[in-house]
């Protein structure tokens, strides 16, 4: 699957559609320094910090460092995924050169093993 990541996109809503394609994982976008996910109607455009913003895409196939990277370059924005481990987020920096994909599998199989249940993001 693929999520269109867009410059008037709401932060919520970003974080809702990577949520319900990676239920193990959770993005977390920042603006200086503080954490944007209780923001819901601001949109990405409003934190960035470039001036001419560009579109893309978000793929399963798509490492995290890569996704972190993107949205770096089209946006000046700092994001983070984090893959659930049982009752706890655990950030993705030791494996971040592994798929998205493969990110949420594991979660899905630690989670599975622990007989833990996923939360879905509702607005």
């Amino acid at each position: 699957m693929r999520i269109l990541v867009s410059a008037y996109m709401k932060i919520a809503e970003l974080v809702k559609q990577f949520n319900e394609e990676y239920p193990f994982l959770r993005l977390e976008v920042y603006h200086k320094g503080e954490e944007m996910g209780d923001v819901p109607s601001c949109t990405l455009n409003e934190i960035a910090h470039r001036k001419i913003l560009n579109s893309f895409v978000i793929m399963s196939e798509m490492k995290v460092f890569e996704i972190e990277e993107l949205f770096w370059e089209n946006m000046g924005l700092q994001v983070s995924v984090f893959r659930k481990s049982g009752k706890t987020w655990l950030e993705s920096s030791f494996t971040n050169y592994w798929s998205l994909e493969r990110q949420n599998n594991l979660g899905r199989e630690m989670n599975s093993f622990m007989n833990v249940e996923t939360k879905r993001i509702t607005l």
